[in-house]
């Protein structure tokens, strides 16, 4: 009988894991569906800084960086840009919960 019973604990695994499985298929719709109408509601700099925060990271800092304080142009212009790369590196850095 050992290969019944064998037989019968493969079928409960089986059938747990199935649940399981069913159980993350349904919580992936659901989460789907509400990372959809988050896109549908927030302004694109709210998206990204939801995104940042999930991951870990820091929002992005608002400042003279903001896209969308940028305005496109062909002309050139004089720029810092060893200043303007250490702002850029240093917004990248998660900020310690101490430091806030």
């Amino acid at each position: 009988m050992p290969n019944d019973r064998d037989a019968l604990e493969s079928a409960l695994r089986i059938a747990r894991l199935e649940a399981r499985v069913a159980a993350l298929e349904e919580a992936l719709v659901k989460r789907s569906r509400e990372l959809r109408e988050l896109q549908r509601h927030l302004p694109s700099r709210e998206l990204l800084n939801l995104s940042r925060l999930a991951g870990g990271l820091p929002p992005v800092p608002r400042g003279r960086y903001d896209l969308e304080i940028w305005r496109e142009t062909t002309a050139l212009s004089t720029a810092n840009v060893e200043e303007t790369l250490v702002d850029l590196w240093q917004s990248l850095t998660p900020v310690s919960p101490a430091a806030r």
